[in-house]
């Protein structure tokens, strides 16, 4: 006969009438331990949440925008919409969730600044959208000043990630808050791809900023010919302020390209302006159809240019030029940094060399020209 269910009865009485082990100090210990707080009820089905406007409840998305001050603008995923200049007002987050802006066919006729999306004010986030500018379909006709994402305007804590730009037809950002600055304020461009076929303006353009910071990018094929390139630092008028500028750990790479023309990786032009604190680092450039992979600018007048420009343990490698080049009377520091594969590795064209130790060189027939 099994035993076992009367073994099993009697331990269970055995325990539940034995004295307890803790003693009632103990008992008086765990009564004053902190209750564990109970999970928020559920809201209840159909509640709606106010802090989110849904773009798929509006018939258009500027109208969702305009709901959506101070609150979370969503996208559903995976649609596309034709827009132009979609205001994004102060205070809203982006939640793009892969969904697409484009801009539409044959809309680039005239030469005014415009973007698919525009920030119209402070504390914007851009986060998971995709931006399509349409490029092939415009006729023949290009305008500089289309614009992907345009941050025109005195704003500060701008936040734009994890965005896809492609078929470029101006800048994928194009950043200039002009002589008030966003001083003590940042704005930041990050984890985002750009694409273009060798034929937009710029993948990221500064043209007046303080705090701006730009890092963990990926830009293919920037820039049409005589266009800056993947990264342009340089200021529109004299009132402009360019000031702790910080481009690092970003990925560009542009293919061989035929015709005339100069074309960079990463631009710092200091024409009559005075930068401050601007630093490239920790960047890889590589490409065949590259001028250069750096171009520093002074002024061409001969005046010696005081801007404080620091160039700082880069990979450069096998662009069509120099690694780094120097154009009237600029003095960066150029420190650090990796140079494979290049001819010269430093082109210093009546300009100035600041502290240079710390470079390697390897395939280099020469490292300064």
């Amino acid at each position: 006969m099994d035993s076992r269910p009367e073994f099993s009865r009697r331990l269970l009485v055995g325990i539940f009438s034995r004295p307890s082990a803790l003693s009632r100090r103990s008992m008086l210990g765990l009564m004053a331990l902190p209750l564990l707080a109970a999970k928020p009820p559920r809201p209840a089905k159909g509640t709606v949440d106010t802090d989110v406007i849904l773009v798929a409840d509006h018939a258009t998305p500027q109208l969702a925008a305009n709901a959506a001050a101070g609150k979370r603008l969503r996208f559903p995923a995976g649609r596309t919409y034709i827009v132009n200049d979609l205001v994004i007002p102060a205070g809203c987050y982006v939640e793009g969730n892969g969904s697409i802006l484009r801009t539409a066919d044959a809309s680039t006729t005239d030469s005014s600044d415009d973007g698919i999306l525009r920030v119209g004010g402070d504390g914007v986030t851009i986060d998971g959208l995709k931006f399509d500018g349409n490029s092939r379909n415009q006729g023949g006709v290009w305008n500089q000043h289309r614009h992907q994402v345009r941050v025109h305007g005195n704003y500060s804590n701008i936040l734009i990630k994890g965005c896809d730009f492609s078929n470029i037809i101006g800048d994928g950002v194009y950043v200039n808050v002009g002589s008030g600055g966003n001083t003590g304020h940042s704005i930041e461009i990050r984890d985002c791809t750009f694409t273009a076929a060798n034929d937009n303006r710029n993948g990221v353009s500064v043209t007046s900023g303080t705090n701006v910071h730009v890092h963990h990018n990926t830009f293919t094929n920037m820039a049409r010919p005589d266009m800056p390139g993947a990264i342009d630092i340089e200021r529109n008028s004299v009132t402009d302020v360019i000031a702790d500028i910080l481009v690092e750990y970003n990925t560009i790479t542009r293919a061989a390209l035929s015709g005339t023309g100069s074309r960079y990786g990463i631009l710092a032009a200091m024409f009559n302006c005075v930068g401050t604190n601007i630093v490239f680092r920790n960047n890889d450039i590589s490409g065949a159809g590259l001028s250069a992979a750096c171009l520093i600018i002074g002024d061409s007048s001969g005046t010696f240019n005081a801007s404080t420009v620091t160039v700082t343990a880069n990979d450069f490698h096998d662009a069509g030029g120099a690694g780094v080049e120097l154009n009237y009377g600029i003095r960066p520091d150029i420190t650090d940094n990796r140079f494979t594969n290049l001819s010269p590795a430093i082109l210093n064209y009546l300009s100035v060399l600041g502290d240079t130790s710390g470079n390697t060189f390897t395939n280099v027939a020469r490292q300064i020209a």
